[in-house]
């Protein structure tokens, strides 16, 4: 399968988790992520992300696994 990048961070607004992949965002509480992943820290908000590539995402109520 085709591999997509995506990055995820704790939004404090809602005070859960949000996921960028694809040109969508999809808030959530909780992520699983089932795929090496990276840190990266920026200057501005998000200060801190994770970032990867994976083929898809699983969205379960508040739940998103990536794999």
């Amino acid at each position: 399968m085709k591999q997509y990048s995506f990055f995820f961070h704790y939004r404090k607004q809602t005070n859960g988790m949000t996921v960028h992949f694809r040109g969508k965002c999809y808030p959530c509480k909780y992520v699983n992520c089932q795929v090496s992943c990276t840190t990266k820290y920026n200057k501005t908000q998000p200060i801190l992300t994770m970032n990867g590539k994976c083929s898809e995402l699983i969205i379960e109520d508040d739940y998103i696994t990536i794999v």
